[in-house]
């Protein structure tokens, strides 16, 4: 990475829609640097961002090439700041790196910026949950910690110049932020890795490729850093050998060196910290997520009271098995953010209501559905498919299972076809309407979170009109 900005010619390949790329855009028109942003969506698909971007002082000297991608643009620049989404093999990246361009993405900027220490969350499930958490407990003891990363409403560049050495922020950390740290040897003084589960076998040549990508988070770590590893998880349990942290584990079976839950209470190294009464949490995968949380909380020094005050009032984030309220007395449940069959079965399993319907379906990230299925076959009512190439896949395994066809409607093209469906089918009061797509959403909406927010604006609607009649 260069030691300072100011005059290098710097190249952002990918703006998106988040609003990352715009908050390291921000941060660096004030070093004065040579900008040049590249993106395979165009002007139009990008207005949104490059509105953010043209109310920044010195965003009409930055050069764009939108639409596609230039070869020559990777030839000739100091440094590449690479979007997550970009492959890793992308032609363009490998024409950097035959130019000796160094290339990084907007977690290892940050990290090389900010010189204090930091709590790193990662894992295919859990990670925004754990570090939403975290950060609530965190604040209870540091004023100015603050919650940035892959979580969606804080890129880290929009917090980094507001930091203090004593803030300890907390990052979420997705497996592709965690590629550049591997590349250079960068791990977070506490890292914590909630689970590996097979997910995104669309990006990754195979589940190991993607595992290691998981693991480098702790790869790099030393001796005085620490670890925080889930022990029931068949892939992280046995890490430790991967570390040279101080390790720590959470485990729902078994008394572990950190986090446990015996008797209906959480347990910090063999001291009780809280009772699990009063939690607002659905479902087995939260209590691991409140049990990490608690975990880094303890190591810190927070107290048992204000942990439990922070976990007790804690109702969850938006579109992660989120309850929004009662249609005709049938609870409605948007989890939306469910991009795979495992995160959907822990929804279903969470569901107290004998009698769900289900609106799933997307785009494959080639991921199996078979045990999907079976919980459908097990659980589900009935059963609303949103088209797409995981859906076509867990027809399959549904057909394997025998599950009926008549309680089933698939190839849904729109959102709004199966909202009216689930209500038609819903038939009784112990009946839960359930939103978790098990599946990506890119072939019908821009994110998973435009598709969550139409959920909620479908649910919304229907509810004013029930309250008019």
């Amino acid at each position: 990475m260069v030691n300072t900005f100011k005059d290098k010619k710097i190249l952002v390949m990918g703006l998106g829609l988040h609003g990352g790329a715009v908050s390291v855009v921000k941060w660096l028109l004030k070093k004065d640097v040579k900008l040049t942003i590249t993106d395979l969506k165009t002007k139009k698909e990008l207005k949104k961002s490059l509105d953010m971007i043209n109310k920044i002082k010195g965003s009409k000297n930055i050069q764009y090439t939108l639409g596609k991608h230039k070869l020559k643009d990777f030839e000739n620049q100091d440094l590449i700041i690479q979007n997550p989404g970009v492959p890793r093999d992308s032609k363009y990246i490998l024409r950097a790196r035959d130019n000796n361009i160094p290339i990084i993405n907007e977690a290892l900027m940050f990290f090389g910026l900010y010189p204090s220490k930091v709590i790193g969350i990662t894992g295919t499930r859990g990670k925004s949950t754990t570090s939403t958490l975290t950060h609530k407990i965190l604040k209870s003891k540091i004023k100015n910690n603050v919650l940035a990363g892959n979580i969606a409403t804080t890129p880290m560049f929009t917090v980094l110049d507001k930091l203090k050495k004593n803030s300890l922020p907390v990052l979420e950390l997705s497996s592709w932020h965690l590629e550049s740290l591997e590349e250079y040897g960068v791990s977070p003084y506490t890292a914590v890795i909630t689970n590996i589960l097979p997910d995104h076998l669309n990006r990754y040549d195979n589940f190991n490729e993607y595992k290691k990508a998981k693991i480098a988070i702790i790869k790099n770590q030393k001796k005085d850093d620490i670890a925080i590893l889930n022990y029931d998880n068949i892939h992280t349990k046995k890490l430790n050998k991967k570390t040279k942290a101080k390790v720590y584990y959470f485990s729902l079976k078994k008394k572990v060196k950190g986090g446990y839950i015996l008797n209906n209470n959480i347990y910090f190294n063999n001291i009780k910290v809280m009772s699990l009464d009063n939690i607002k949490l659905l479902g087995e995968h939260n209590l691991y997520n409140i049990l990490s949380a608690i975990t880094i909380a303890k190591i810190i020094g927070i107290s048992n009271k204000n942990i439990e005050e922070a976990v007790n009032n804690f109702k969850g984030i938006d579109y992660r098995l989120q309850y929004i309220g009662k249609i005709k007395g049938l609870s409605v449940y948007n989890d939306a953010t469910s991009t795979t069959p495992d995160a959907t079965i822990a929804a279903i399993n969470a569901m107290k209501k004998d009698n769900i319907i289900l609106i799933a379906g997307g785009e494959d990230k080639l991921l199996k559905y078979n045990n999907l299925a079976k919980i459908i076959k097990q659980k589900v009512g009935f059963l609303l498919l949103l088209s797409g190439s995981a859906s076509d896949e867990l027809i399959k395994e549904l057909k394997k299972v025998r599950f009926e066809d008549y309680k089933m409607i698939s190839d849904i093209k729109k959102l709004k076809t199966a909202w009216k469906s689930a209500l038609k089918h819903a038939s009784n009061d112990n009946c839960c309407i359930l939103f978790s797509p098990s599946a990506a959403s890119f072939n019908m909406f821009l994110n998973e979170f435009e598709r969550a927010k139409e959920f909620n604006k479908l649910f919304n609607e229907t509810k004013k009109k029930e309250k008019s009649c």
